[in-house]
């Protein structure tokens, strides 16, 4: 029962303060919903780069692969919100099984400018190539052709919310374990030291391609809903410049941190959302806040937060043991 509290405490307390926010700031409901399904897409790029350290420039192709799958479906195919979602988390299971074994074998920039180039090359599939089928950059509209799910209406904003909070829930849960499990260990020794690994009879090749294949699902389910929360989709969501913000909100929050995604996305996006209502170039506040965590808070957000509580902590046991 402990060891199932340890799992489930943070991501509970994590949800409760989303949900607090959401009646304190209810004109904000929709940033919310936003960091909760950017934070998901963090969290993909965090087991890439946070735990394998694989930098990757090409993460909207993965979430543009889920976005596309449930847009397709919704516009073309069928009606099912749910259907769309698991089209979406089968197809970047595909996509994880069939890229995964040549990318993987990368290293370094390699692999970095390969993702890139799969990125603009999946900019120019939807936009092109695949014309009559994604309406190109005119993009999907499909909202008028969902129907309505079960419990809970997903293509009503309000109750998409507590959509949201489940899924991120669960996520954080899954996280919570993959950081503490044998697992997640591989995944920091791979970037430590992976010819050591190899030495000891790891198949570090394995390794690396779960780890990969895990990132890709989890960005086709972030791509998944916000395909259906905005109930459109148009290729901006792949275009290769936005891979920057996907780096920067992952060295923000902490990298190779359980909760270093959410407080990155919280962030940035907020940064985001704080600045352009004052100028329109809101990337030169956000530029100079990165150059800040990385010369002084090599730890980001949430490092920093788990120094200063370490600090406060040890400051009142030195405190009680004197007046003892």
């Amino acid at each position: 029962m402990d060891k199932l509290s340890r799992y489930l405490r943070g991501p509970l307390t994590l949800v409760v303060l989303i949900v607090i926010a959401r009646y304190f700031f209810p004109n904000k409901m929709t940033f919310l919903v936003e960091i909760t399904t950017f934070s998901i897409y963090i969290i993909a790029n965090d087991i890439l780069y946070g735990y394998m350290g694989m930098v990757s420039f090409g993460q909207p192709f993965y979430l543009g692969v889920g976005a596309y799958a449930s847009a397709i479906y919704l516009a073309h195919i069928g009606n099912n919100i749910l259907v769309a979602i698991a089209l979406a988390l089968l197809m970047g299971l595909i996509a994880g099984l069939i890229l995964g074994p040549a990318f993987i074998r990368l290293r370094g920039d390699y692999f970095a400018l390969i993702n890139a180039a799969t990125c603009a090359m999946g900019l120019f599939l939807v936009e092109k190539i695949l014309y009559p089928i994604t309406r190109g950059d005119d993009g999907l509209w499909y909202r008028s052709r969902m129907h309505a799910t079960p419990l809970l209406d997903l293509r009503k904003p309000d109750q998409f919310f507590w959509f949201a909070m489940i899924v991120l829930f669960v996520v954080m849960i899954w996280y919570t374990w993959l950081d503490r499990s044998a697992m997640g260990a591989s995944f920091r020794a791979i970037k430590v030291n992976e010819n050591k690994m190899k030495f000891l009879g790891y198949d570090t090749f394995k390794i690396r391609w779960t780890g990969y294949t895990l990132m890709c699902i989890l960005a086709a389910l972030a791509g998944s809903m916000y395909a259906i929360n905005y109930g459109f989709v148009n290729p901006s969501i792949t275009e290769p410049a936005r891979a920057a913000e996907v780096l920067v909100a992952t060295l923000l929050g902490g990298a190779g941190s359980v909760y270093g995604p959410f407080f990155g996305t919280f962030a940035f996006l907020g940064l985001k959302d704080l600045v352009s209502t004052f100028v329109s170039r809101w990337e030169l506040a956000v530029g100079v806040l990165t150059i800040i965590v990385c010369f002084k808070f090599s730890g980001g957000v949430w490092g920093t937060i788990q120094t200063i509580g370490a600090k406060i902590r040890s400051r009142g046991k030195a405190s009680a043991q004197s007046a003892t």
